[in-house]
C-alpha cells in the first residue's frame, strides 16, 4: 500500500469516525440538552488533545499579538462552527445537513479571493454559483423544507470560512494541536456558560455519559486520521476523499434514524460534491502553472 492509498484510507477513516461522533449526539440530544452533551463531550475531548498539545511542546509557545488575535479569531469561528453545526444536526436530517456542509469549500474559495485576495477565474466563480444552487436544491426557501436547521448550517459555513482563513493566515506558526486543545477549551467554556445561563442541565445516566465518550474518542480519532492523512498522501488526492462524509451522513441518517433523501436533495448533494471537486483541481492546475512559471 502507497503513501497516497493510506492517506485515502485515513482521510475515509476521519470523515467515518467524525460522522460517527455527530451520530451520537444527534440521538442523545432526544434526552438532553444539547449545550450539555458538548459540554461533556469537549471534557474528553480536551484533555485527549491537550496530551497531544503538550506532546508537541505548546508549553513552550509564546504567541505574538498578531497570532493571539488570529488565534482568538479562529477560536470564536471554531465555536461558531461547533455550536451552529450541532443546532442543524438536531434541527434537520442528518444527511441534509451533511450536505448543504459540503458547501465549505466553495464557500473558503469565494472568501480567500474576497477578503485575501486570492486570485479567482471565471470557472471557479461559475462552480461556485453552481454549487451554491446545489444547496438551494436541497434547503428550498420558501417551501416546507426550509427551516430553522437550514439557516443554522449556513451559519456554520460561514463560521468556517472565518476558521479556516484565520488558519491559513497563521500558516505553520501554531502547531495544529495548539489550535484543536485552544477551540476545544473555548467550546467547553461556551456550552458551560450556556448551560449555567439557561439552567438546562439533567442528570446523565452512565449509559449516556458512556456514549458521549465514545462520540468524543470517535472524534479525536477523526481528528488524529485526518492529521496523518495529510501528512502521508499528496493533498492532490485525498482531499477530494473529504466528500465521502455526505455518504456516511445519508447512511447513518438512514440506518440510526429512519431518515430516507428525498431526490431533490441527493441531485443537490452531488451538484455540490461535482463543483467542489472541480475547484478543487482547478486551483491545483492553477498552482502548478504558477510554479512552473516561476525561474
Amino acid at each position: 500500500m502507497n503513501d497516497n492509498t493510506r492517506g485515502i484510507v485515513f482521510m475515509t477513516l476521519a470523515m467515518a469516525t467524525m460522522l460517527c461522533s455527530d451520530t451520537v449526539v444527534k440521538a442523545i440530544a432526544r434526552d438532553m440538552p444539547l449545550f450539555q452533551i458538548i459540554f461533556i463531550r469537549h471534557i474528553f475531548m480536551t484533555a485527549g488533545l491537550a496530551v497531544l498539545a503538550i506532546r508537541d511542546g505548546a508549553y513552550r509557545i509564546r504567541p505574538t499579538r498578531r497570532q493571539a488575535r488570529l488565534l482568538s479569531m479562529r477560536t470564536f469561528a471554531e465555536c461558531g462552527v461547533t455550536s451552529f453545526y450541532m443546532l442543524a444536526l438536531i434541527s434537520m436530517p442528518m444527511g441534509a445537513a451533511t450536505a448543504i456542509f459540503q458547501l465549505q469549500p466553495l464557500a473558503v474559495t469565494l472568501a480567500a479571493a474576497l477578503f485575501l485576495a486570492q486570485p479567482i477565474g471565471p470557472r471557479r466563480l461559475i462552480a461556485i454559483a453552481i454549487g451554491f444552487s446545489g444547496v438551494l436544491l436541497i434547503a428550498r426557501p420558501g417551501t416546507e423544507a426550509f427551516g430553522p436547521g437550514s439557516v443554522w448550517v449556513l451559519l456554520a459555513v460561514v463560521c468556517v470560512c472565518l476558521r479556516d482563513l484565520s488558519t491559513r493566515v497563521l500558516g505553520t506558526e501554531l502547531p495544529a494541536s495548539t489550535l484543536a486543545t485552544v477551540g476545544s477549551v473555548a467550546i467547553l467554556l461556551l456550552s458551560l456558560s450556556v448551560m449555567l445561563l439557561r439552567g438546562d442541565w439533567v442528570p446523565v445516566s452512565a449509559a449516556q455519559l458512556g456514549l458521549i465518550f465514545c462520540g468524543a474518542c470517535f472524534l479525536l480519532v477523526g481528528y488524529l486520521a485526518m492529521v496523518l492523512a495529510v501528512r502521508i498522501g499528496d493533498i492532490a488526492v485525498i482531499s477530494p476523499f473529504r466528500y465521502v462524509s455526505l455518504v456516511f451522513g445519508i447512511l447513518y441518517g438512514f440506518v440510526f434514524f429512519g431518515e430516507e433523501p428525498e431526490p431533490l436533495m441527493i441531485v443537490g448533494a452531488l451538484i455540490i460534491v461535482a463543483t467542489g471537486v472541480y475547484t478543487f483541481l482547478r486551483e491545483r492546475r492553477v498552482r502548478e502553472a504558477a510554479g512552473a512559471g516561476r525561474p
